[in-house]
């Protein structure tokens, strides 16, 4: 069968929109290749059909990691081509955590020229395989699946990095790692409470289904990518499970002793004793009442019920 190759762009992604130009002239000069560009989430779905209609065999998706976590969930839960295509990142984005795990760090240009030359030379790339989330959260809307979720002390610090990091101009890995430090610094300079910004919140949360006993939590972040950003892995939990979470207690303790260990995934041996915890699992539920960040969207939970994260389905990336 012959390879069709089509591309879906977030035409608001800050890549996509200052490489407007460039995108435009390279798929002109490769007229065989189906584009569409949605200006709203609402048309996504729209233009996965069509796609799917033109015959469509290889999907590059350009944006960021909100775009990939919205074409992913409409694959799942709507199924639009009675074939999965192959699934190709392009780092379309201003955070491309997702695409950075699968190795691609390129911009959308040349890696879509490199992806074009190889796909129709018959190459059938490197498969990279995540399992994704799926994150329910309670409110009778489809699941949304995905890749990192994060919660209280990540999406207080993902806040401050939009209004702080974001604002003079950094984007991708650095400004995240900026974002972090800003907020590790914060918290030592401050302490967590208002002044800070950095707010704990009681919660019971359950994993496999065993419950544990309320607990004042300072950060949870859960992910079934291998890591968040280079050299930032703030894992270490064993067992099957292949969801990675780490929560830490509030108010952290010893925070300027343990902020790196934790960050590096390397926590020194008394760190457990302190509230600096690990786990893997199938599944995770909360009754967290703050908003929750997965894939870098904001997602209120309406104050209750929280939410369950489970593993999905395994989805497979194309490298090319």
């Amino acid at each position: 069968m012959t390879a069709k190759i089509g591309v879906i762009s977030n035409a608001h992604s800050r890549r996509n929109k200052t490489s407007l130009g460039e995108f435009s002239a390279l798929l002109q000069d490769h007229p065989q290749v189906k584009h569409l560009a949605f200006h709203d989430i609402s048309d996504l779905d729209e233009c996965l059909r069509e796609l799917a209609a033109a015959g469509v065999t290889h999907l590059a998706i350009s944006g960021g990691d909100g775009t990939v976590q919205a074409t992913v969930s409409a694959l799942i839960n709507n199924s639009p081509f009675p074939v999965m295509p192959k699934l190709s990142l392009l780092s379309g984005g201003m955070t491309n955590v997702i695409a950075r795990d699968m190795g691609e760090t390129e911009t959308p240009i040349p890696h879509l020229k490199r992806l074009i030359a190889r796909v129709e030379a018959g190459d059938p790339g490197e498969a990279v395989e995540r399992p994704v989330m799926t994150l329910d959260l309670g409110d009778g809307g489809p699941p949304i699946h995905g890749f990192l979720l994060g919660a209280i002390a990540f999406y207080q610090g993902t806040i401050l990095g939009r209004r702080k990091v974001h604002g003079m101009g950094f984007t991708q890995a650095l400004a995240s790692k900026i974002g972090i430090l800003l907020s590790v610094l914060r918290v030592l300079w401050y302490g967590p409470g208002s002044k800070s910004g950095f707010m704990g919140e009681r919660i019971a949360m359950s994993l496999d289904g065993k419950e544990q006993p309320p607990q004042d939590l300072f950060l949870i972040v859960a992910t079934t990518l291998t890591g968040i950003l280079p050299g930032i892995k703030p894992f270490w939990g064993q067992g099957p499970g292949r969801m990675q979470i780490t929560t830490i207690s509030h108010p952290p303790k010893r925070f300027a002793r343990a902020a790196l260990p934790a960050l590096r995934g390397r926590p020194r041996p008394w760190m457990e004793a302190y509230g600096y915890c690990s786990h893997r699992a199938e599944q995770l539920e909360c009754d967290l009442i703050s908003p929750v960040v997965f894939d870098g969207e904001f997602l209120e939970t309406d104050g209750g019920p929280g939410f369950k994260l489970s593993v999905g389905p395994t989805m497979t990336f194309t490298r090319y």
